[in-house]
């Protein structure tokens, strides 16, 4: 389960309050997530990197102070590489 979303500069840090570390090697692709600002320049994830019970995404601008972001995800239809635990359990139905 998501338990918290954190954003610094342009870095967006999931959280997640699962049992188990997540699965650093399949996870999901950048293009699986859309990250969105209402009124602002548009954002787009340029990497993700998995690491413990964290996922963080690179943003390809930095987020100002107070401004509100709208992130989706979006589970790829074939293969394994999605945000999962390290037992292979998917948390794409929980972020």
């Amino acid at each position: 389960m998501l338990g918290s979303a954190t954003v610094n500069g342009r870095l967006l840090v999931l959280t997640y309050t699962d049992a188990t570390d997540l699965d650093a090697v399949r996870t999901a692709a950048a293009s699986a997530f859309a990250v969105s600002s209402v009124g602002n320049e548009a954002i787009s994830v340029s990497s993700v990197a998995v690491s413990n019970k964290t996922v963080t995404l690179t943003l390809s601008r930095a987020v100002a102070g107070g401004e509100t972001l709208k992130l989706s995800y979006t589970k790829p239809t074939t293969g394994d590489n999605v945000i999962q635990d390290a037992t292979g359990g998917q948390l794409h139905d929980r972020a």
